[in-house]
């Protein structure tokens, strides 16, 4: 265990969104009214459906999922797909988004807070997401912003949309390339989000209060309002989060979130449907304070440092049209988001001194648009089609400066302009009884195009314990003459020479079996693919070098199993894949001890795993949940640059082996019930970061070694009749098991490794009030 010790927004582009809303506002009016099946109604295809009452009581309970952008169950869709249900999380105190995947199989983290472990922010919260084993990656070199995220995460149907860790339906998350239907940035797997939509018959709500640990408040709450009965209705919902750090009040982890949602639902008819939603964050969050140095391979010290913090904005608008055209469903999803950002985080730099990362983003604006065609749930072949547009203009500067002489590292100016077209269509055709074949293509054109400024100090090591790397003069840290005198070089980026264009086609082949009305078997395979770019990073004598990086490319062939026996009171799934990376992208810093030398390469990687997952309903009131996951993975063919930075052959951040244990019991007393559950999640050791083999052969490796660990959590929550009120306790991490979440070896001689942790044991209450 590790051992602590203390120490101005476009207004053609909201114009534009606007009269998308318009327009399909009008085809509502026009539309004719078509007879449909009730089960191909608008609200009931996206809601999840209890079991029939026969089995309600001893067997397990299905669940309709829209994953693959139809509704199915989730049992008889062939994917590795696992879903956390809203009022499970609520009445167990699980509202951000690590905490909601952290029983997943082969899923870890949560929302990012940054490309790098510093809280700047992103643009991209997918990118803190790793799906068996494959995490998003940093930006280019010198730029905050984290790049194409490997998970696609979707709220709300709206793509890297925002407000998905309050008022929640249901979660969604598919493991393994999802590249047919959801595109670029799902060579990992997805994540959907689906929160409450206004309910056309009903007046009410509830409020939700969460007391903690470290000064953690919570607040959340909505209210559900029918303005015209089964015709239109409102739905509102808040959220407030405030909470201290762990290891320091006022500074790394303390973080301020306040956010809101509004959704109109519009339903003339039975074949008509328009939502129209709003929605925005402010958030606020904290590092420094202390900084978390090794001195040992399992042992951090504590160090006061200043604080930093940044605020970051999000504002999202989105509407979602459903319309039964008989037999066949269009749906038209526009979004309009925008974010932005300003930070002044402090860093600690190489040699152990202070950095000021100053970091704006005063423009970053996202449109997509997203057009369906789809057959009725009920036809005997079930096909979709689509087009997917994608778009996304930013500016962004990163300033990285000394803390005491202001002498400068890097300076970074960048803007990027993104466009992306998408043409997808999927189909599923029974062969015989039981045995169907589902193939899906996708077509996608990329153009990116970068515009960017690069200043390097060639003077950057100048009086700090590293300046004999340049032959400097040598001082201590927080000298206030680092850096100093300064000798500036630059280098810029911009027309041809910065755009990149990439036409990617995917496929999906799959071939499914029902065994029996209760157990299938498929077997598939799939491609992925992330779009490359140009980026600048620090090369040999901190000279500013250009370095392109092409498209990585992925392979998956999977076989899987998913299975209920004994009345349904059984499930069992398994599953065991293989991915062939042709080209996957990897972040790299070329000098450890500057943080401006990250690049990424192209690396040929394979991994190979297994999955299963095992839910037992014992008695009505006992159910037992066990997961386990194992994957094997080799980088091969290595190219020069990466063989020379890197003395890993392995993928690393991640445990190769996990498990997961969960109990529910329920005591009834009348009416009332008393839930408790508890969790065990086992991880095996890995290697938290990538390491050089110069450093590896100075002693490194059990530095960044993370060792197995334990976590278990408990949660008791009690449930008036009705659910009208519940009350619930929870401890979480009950082992105190704190394990690295980063990692930053700068240097072995001198020592120089700084990273931080997990959070230790924590208790809280939520209590949440019906009406």
């Amino acid at each position: 265990m590790v051992t602590i010790q203390a120490v101005n927004r476009s207004n053609r582009a909201w114009c534009a969104c606007g009269a998308s809303v318009a327009v399909i506002a009008l085809a509502l009016f026009a539309a004719p009214a078509v007879a449909q099946d009730a089960t191909n109604a608008p609200r009931s295809e996206t809601t999840s459906q209890p079991a029939p009452a026969s089995d309600q009581k001893t067997g397990l309970e299905d669940i309709i999922v829209t994953a693959e952008r139809r509704p199915n169950d989730a049992q008889k869709t062939a994917a590795s797909i696992t879903v956390q249900n809203g009022d499970d999380l609520l009445a167990r105190g699980k509202f951000t988004l690590r905490n909601i995947l952290e029983t997943v199989p082969n899923v870890s983290g949560g929302e990012s807070e940054g490309a790098t472990n510093e809280p700047t922010g992103s643009d991209s919260p997918a990118s803190g997401i790793t799906i068996r084993g494959v995490a998003s990656n940093g930006g280019p070199a010198g730029v905050t912003l984290s790049g194409i995220p490997a998970t696609a995460l979707y709220v709300d149907d709206v793509y890297s949309g925002i407000g998905g860790n309050f008022d929640i339906d249901r979660v969604e998350v598919l493991r393994g390339p999802q590249g047919t239907l959801y595109g670029r940035s799902a060579t990992a797997g997805l994540v959907a989000i689906h929160t409450r939509n206004p309910d056309l018959t009903r007046f009410g709500g509830d409020a939700t209060a969460e007391y903690g640990s470290y000064d953690l408040l919570h607040v959340s709450g909505a209210l559900n309002v029918p303005i015209v009965s089964d015709k239109l209705a409102l739905r509102i919902s808040g959220n407030r989060y405030q909470r201290d750090g762990v290891d320091v009040e006022t500074g790394f982890g303390r973080s301020r979130v306040t956010e809101g949602r509004a959704k109109l639902l519009f339903q003339p008819n039975e074949d008509v449907s328009l939502l129209i939603g709003a929605a925005f964050q402010d958030k606020r969050l904290y590092n420094g304070g202390i900084a978390g140095v090794l001195t040992q391979p399992d042992h951090i010290e504590y160090q006061p440092f200043a604080v930093g913090s940044a605020d970051t904005k999000y504002r999202q608008v989105w509407g979602e049209l459903n319309w039964n055209l008989g037999g066949v469903r269009l749906t038209y999803l526009p979004s309009y988001r925008t974010w932005d950002q300003d930070a002044k985080v402090v860093v600690v730099g190489p040699g152990g001194g202070a950095l000021n990362s100053l970091v704006r983003t005063p423009h970053d604006i996202f449109i997509t648009h997203e057009l369906r065609l789809r057959s009725d749930s009920g036809a005997r072949i079930q096909w979709q089609t689509g087009l997917f547009y994608y778009s996304n203009d930013i500016r962004n500067s990163n300033r990285n400066i000394w803390q005491e002489s202001k002498g400068l590292l890097f300076e970074a100016d960048t803007a990027r302009r993104t466009r992306d077209i998408g043409v997808f269509a999927e189909a599923t055709i029974p062969l015989a009884k039981g045995l169907r074949l589902t193939g899906g293509l996708r077509y996608d054109k990329t153009i990116v195009r970068t515009q960017e400024t690069y200043t390097s100090n060639l003077n950057v090591f100048c009086n700090t314990p590293l300046g004999f790397i340049t032959g400097c003069t040598i001082a201590p840290p927080d000298s206030p003459s680092a850096g100093l005198p300064e000798a500036l070089t630059s280098i810029a980026v911009s027309g041809d020479a910065g755009r990149r264009k990439f036409e990617n086609v995917t496929y999906k082949a799959r071939l499914e079996y029902d065994l029996s009305p209760t157990s299938l078997l498929y077997a598939s395979v799939s491609t992925g693919f992330l779009p490359g770019d140009v980026q600048i990073g620090t090369g040999a004598g901190n000279q500013p070098v250009v370095y392109p990086y092409n498209s990585e490319q992925l392979t998956a062939f999977e076989l899987g199993s998913k299975n209920r026996f004994f009345d349904r009171r059984l499930q069992i799934n398994l599953g065991v894949f293989h991915y062939d990376y042709a080209g996957y992208q990897a972040s790299i810093l070329l000098d450890p001890a500057n943080p401006g030398s990250a690049v990424l390469f192209n690396v040929p990687l394979r991994m190979t795993g297994v999955e299963a997952e095992a839910l037992f309903q014992a008695t009505p009131d006992d159910r037992l949940g066990l997961n386990f996951s194992y994957i094997g993975s080799r980088f091969h063919d290595l190219p020069a640059g990466f063989a020379n930075a890197v003395a890993e052959r392995k993928l690393w951040g991640f445990a190769p082996a996990s498990a997961t244990a969960s109990y529910d019991h329920v005591f009834r007393f009348g009416g009332s019930t008393l839930d408790f559950r508890a969790e065990g999640i086992w991880r095996s050791a890995y290697d938290a970061s990538s390491t050089s083999p110069a450093l590896a052969a100075q002693g490194a490796l059990p530095y960044v070694r993370q060792h197995a660990f334990f976590l278990g959590n408990l949660s008791l929550t009690w449930a008036a009749p009705n659910d009208r009120i519940s009350v619930t306790g929870y401890v979480r991490n009950v082992t105190n098991e704190r394990y690295k979440t980063y990692l930053n070896l700068q240097s072995m001689v001198p020592l120089q490794a700084t990273g931080t942790q997990s959070d230790p044991r924590t208790f809280g209450g939520v209590m949440t009030v019906r009406f």
